[in-house]
């Protein structure tokens, strides 16, 4: 869906715009105000994307910047990375010993 401004997508995935503006607690014309200006209020954002699964980094860029690649996606193919437990402290040990 490239090309669609991302509040008017989170209006689709919600069904209208007073839709969204129920999930918000605002008026539809604050949420017809977003979508006129593609601005969304920084308190605004999480709860849109939690409603409609459209991005925080989407809806405001500027406050949530893309999210920098997990380990897993730099690790080479085929490396078996596995952690042992056998060393790992157990919070809810029962010893005594220190």
């Amino acid at each position: 869906m490239t090309g669609i401004n991302p509040i008017d997508r989170a209006v689709a995935a919600a069904g209208s715009q007073s839709s969204l503006a129920r999930t918000l607690s605002c008026t539809p014309q604050n949420v017809q105000r977003m979508c006129a200006t593609g601005h969304v209020p920084a308190k605004h954002v999480l709860k849109i994307e939690a409603a409609t699964g459209v991005s925080r980094h989407d809806l405001r860029p500027d406050l949530y910047p893309e999210c920098l690649p997990t380990l897993n996606v730099n690790l080479p193919s085929g490396l078996n990375v596995r952690q042992s437990i056998e060393n790992a402290v157990h919070p809810h040990s029962t010893s005594d010993t220190v």
